[in-house]
């Protein structure tokens, strides 16, 4: 399946990469909202790493979940 067969609404979209970020496991999980959901995109990637990498569910998990996002524009 293409992205574009995915239907998504056209606007920003966040893009939380888990491959972007340092892993003993090879972690390459992607998730993705519209930027008017920003929150819970971040609450979904901080579930991910407490679930699946041992972190805690901290102010610094959750500020570098945030800082890590991408935005892409779906047209």
């Amino acid at each position: 399946m293409a992205v574009d067969q995915l239907n998504l609404k056209p606007g920003k979209w966040l893009v939380a990469d888990c491959g972007s970020m340092p892993s003993d496991s090879n972690c390459h999980i992607v998730m993705m909202s519209p930027e008017d959901q920003k929150e819970d995109l971040i609450d979904a990637g901080v579930k991910h790493a407490v679930n699946k990498h041992g972190h805690k569910d901290t102010q610094e998990l959750r500020d570098g979940v945030s800082g890590m996002l991408q935005v892409v524009e779906i047209s």
